[in-house]
């Protein structure tokens, strides 16, 4: 019996009322959100809006969760004190490369002294850093119109690998290059451009993309487009090979603009490959299942029976209000309580609290050895590494923090 088609505006509606939602929650998922506008305008000009909730809803509502789950895992990572890694990636690169590829690119092509100056390659750079963010849902949509066989595989791989891969970044939180060389200086000096650009050209966008700056393993970033790029070639052979150039241009830019080491692209590959695997594998069973209950079907082009409409319904609606409320606290954390947030001293950097001997040298460390004492309220043994930072402060504005801080501690320790 064919399902009943609904009204587009119906749909429209919807997606009006989830955008108006989600923006006044200042977590803003917009990039996504107006996707789904155009997969219901698109799709109801194409007069293929009948099952579009029940083939759309439950996906797209799990996307928007995991986007809200993002921000949870580092509230929960600085509340709860997990142990953030840093040595281990750069370690890693050091014994194969010699120096880190993000700055080795930097030091080759970059042309911005003062940070702010950007060729047009950083700029066309920086849309390819953005669009990871849509660029699969365009998929899927194409998937969907076209060849809707793989449409079952694709979100089945999908939730695999954003599932999987938000566990890894409460399971292992690592810090990117641009910040192993912004707040420790174990990297020479990186210019995180494609955050200057964001802010520059949309203010606040990058807000709603970056609410985990320690979500770098694996690195989705690059398991979004490699996972695409696989079930292109299933899909179109050759003819996907502009889709695969587009991929290596954005594992090329996450490596430029200092947002990931290599071994966190390499991370995303594997997790790309495994969800890869399982999805059109547990497709593939699922219709193979139907087939032996006698129903004349091909596994590869047709899923298992999904549940009923109501429960899909129900499914999806619970996921969406589940992602606004989470969205909805999180921005509220940060925002009341910034301090607690701040990168540069709330989460706690194993690698180097476990050895702190190790860098007594270095100015970067031993700031944030400071700063993380004294955002735990412990002044009298933040004051002695403010004063090794000053004692190894090189610059006037290095100089100037160091100072600033010594005598934020005297103040709160009743020192003159």
């Amino acid at each position: 019996m064919p399902r009943p088609n609904a009204s587009p505006f119906l749909y429209a509606l919807i997606a009006v009322a989830v955008l108006a939602a989600l923006y006044a929650s200042g977590i803003l998922f917009l990039p996504k959100l107006i996707v789904f506008v155009l997969i219901v305008a698109v799709a109801a000009m194409a007069r293929k809006t009948s099952g579009l909730l029940d083939d759309w809803l439950v996906f797209l509502s799990f996307v928007y969760l995991t986007d809200s789950l993002r921000g949870l895992i580092y509230v929960l990572t600085c509340r709860l004190g997990l142990p953030v890694h840093v040595l281990y990636a750069l370690r890693w690169e050091r014994a194969f490369f010699g120096e880190a590829p993000s700055a080795a690119l930097q030091n080759a092509l970059l042309r911005s002294p003062d940070g702010l100056s950007f060729t047009w390659l950083e700029k066309v750079l920086t849309l390819f850093h953005g669009s990871h963010f849509v660029v699969f849902l365009v998929l899927g949509f194409a998937l969907w119109l076209r060849k809707s066989r793989y449409f079952e595989p694709f979100k089945t791989s999908f939730a695999w690998l954003m599932g999987v891969g938000i566990t890894g970044f409460l399971a292992f939180p690592t810090a990117p290059p641009w910040m192993a060389s912004e707040l420790f200086g174990l990297l020479p000096r990186l210019v995180h451009f494609n955050v200057t650009l964001y802010n520059l050209s949309a203010p606040g966008l990058n807000t709603s993309f970056n609410t985990n700056p320690v979500a770098a393993m694996p690195s989705l970033h690059a398991a979004v487009p490699i996972l695409c790029s696989l079930i292109l070639w299933r899909a179109a052979r050759w003819r996907s090979l502009p889709f695969h150039l587009y991929t290596a241009l954005v594992l090329f830019t996450i490596v430029y603009t200092g947002d990931h080491y290599i071994v966190d692209i390499l991370g995303g590959a594997l997790l790309a490959l495994l969800s890869y695997v399982l999805g059109f594998s547990i497709v593939r069973r699922q219709a193979a299942r139907r087939l032996s209950s006698g129903q004349t079907l091909h596994p590869d082009e047709h899923p298992a029976p999904r549940p009923s409409r109501s429960k899909r319904l129900a499914l999806g609606g619970a996921f969406l209000v589940l992602s606004v409320v989470i969205a909805l606290y999180c921005g509220r954390q940060f925002e009341r309580n910034p301090e607690d947030y701040n990168y540069r001293f709330a989460p706690r950097f194993t690698d180097f609290l476990d050895d702190e001997t190790a860098y007594a040298g270095n100015y970067g460390v031993q700031l944030y050895f400071g700063n993380h004492a004294l955002s735990g309220g412990d002044a009298a043994r933040a004051l002695p590494y403010f004063e090794k930072a000053l004692e190894l402060a090189r610059t006037f504005t290095d100089k100037k923090n160091a100072d600033m801080k010594i005598r934020q501690c005297r103040s709160r320790l009743g020192l003159r």
